[in-house]
């Protein structure tokens, strides 16, 4: 983003902000923040998982031939004492999101573009075999003992499982048409798929991998949330505009909420008390109070942050809430004691993801790029 078009956005910002403080939307003006650093990436980031123990950040990459046909792709391995990218990792052609095993030996990479899965030893930063899926897989997950991971088939309407001892498919799961991602109960003994074909969440019951229960939800669901207590689930309808809390006991919706235009994946806090869904064609992030479903409107205040809010994330303290505008090139830092914006971290192109760690990272699809925020310029959070 040039320097001329940034002072465009912020002239416009503030004629949005005056707009809100019309409407009544919680607002604030926010500080401007620049990162400490830009990270290069080789070609179009996609998603990125940090290890365990926070050293290293892994960021896939896809690739592009001169004829505009995707090619392999790579992982991306950045150092977080450094900032700099030690190795290239080549894998599958569009690479997606990809999961590391809890002891940070294992990363699971799904490759879209030719539906495998590259299995990566992290001590030797090399694939050590892939495992093949079919199905333009978009995630790889792994159960929580870390014994299976689950990659569902966009286009083969399987859950393909691969036995992490011998990095091989050992068998596939029956789903409805299009399941696109898949979430696991805290135990492992479930795992909740959601099936965009027929908008509804499906139940896997692990130890049998079968489907015990389908339940008809929204329009367009997309990741299936966790309520850290583990009674329920919660499920963005990113095309029905609202979330349908299921209970775990029943597989049944007890509630649906209305919320903005196109709803993404929400953040829970803790106690399980608050959730926070940005809505991304409004601009806007929902805020709703756990503790009253039964009320005719749940929603407590509803928030104004950048274009395109595209991915959400509570910091561990669960007082500051940062929302990844992907069309804004930005992200908004929430204090969630008062629902206000206080800072505006400004990107690279594109944003579609921000992680946390020693430092917060943004990571630029169109930018090619990883903006870092170092905890320095996180200071105390969005409250502070």
């Amino acid at each position: 983003m040039t320097i001329r078009t940034r002072l465009a956005v912020s002239a416009a910002v503030a004629v949005l902000l005056a707009a809100a403080a019309a409407s009544g939307v919680a607002q604030a003006v926010p500080v401007n923040v620049e990162p400490s650093v830009t990270v290069a990436l080789d070609g179009v980031p996609g998603w990125g998982v940090l290890s365990p123990d926070g050293s290293h950040l892994y960021v896939t990459v896809s690739n592009t031939a001169a004829d505009g046909s995707q090619i392999a792709g790579e992982v991306d391995v950045v150092d977080t004492s450094t900032n700099s990218v030690t190795t290239r990792i080549p894998v599958g052609a569009i690479p997606m999101a990809s999961s590391i095993n809890a002891t940070g030996t294992r990363l699971y990479v799904p490759n879209s573009g030719d539906g495998t899965v590259s299995i990566i030893d992290t001590a030797t930063n090399s694939v050590i075999a892939t495992a093949a899926t079919g199905g333009n897989p978009a995630y790889a997950v792994i159960n929580p003992p870390g014994t299976k991971v689950y990659v569902p088939g966009l286009t083969t309407n399987v859950v393909s499982v691969i036995d992490t001892a011998t990095n091989a498919v050992t068998s596939t799961i029956a789903t409805e048409p299009h399941p696109q991602a898949v979430t696991f109960s805290a135990d492992g003994t479930r795992a909740y798929v959601t099936a965009r074909g027929v908008n509804a969440a499906q139940v896997i019951d692990t130890v049998t991998e079968t489907v015990v229960a389908t339940i008809p939800v929204g329009k367009g669901p997309i990741r299936v949330v966790l309520d850290p207590q583990g009674k329920r689930v919660f499920v963005p309808n990113f095309t029905g505009d609202s979330v349908s809390v299921i209970n775990v006991a029943t597989n049944k919706v007890i509630r649906t909420i209305k919320v903005g235009n196109n709803p993404i994946p929400p953040v829970v806090n803790a106690a399980g008390t608050r959730m926070w869904v940005a809505n991304y064609m409004d601009g806007t992030v929902s805020e709703i109070d756990l503790r009253h479903l039964a009320r005719k409107n749940p929603i407590v205040r509803t928030i104004k942050v950048g274009k395109g809010p595209f991915f959400a994330m509570l910091n561990t303290r669960g007082d500051s809430l940062y929302i990844t505008n992907r069309d804004g090139d930005s992200i908004s830092g929430i204090c969630t004691a008062t629902g206000k914006v206080t800072k505006t971290f400004v990107t690279g192109d594109v944003p579609r993801q921000t992680v946390g760690g020693p430092a917060m990272y943004s990571i630029n699809s169109t930018g090619e790029s990883l903006s870092v925020f170092t905890a320095g310029l996180l200071g105390k959070g969005a409250c502070a």
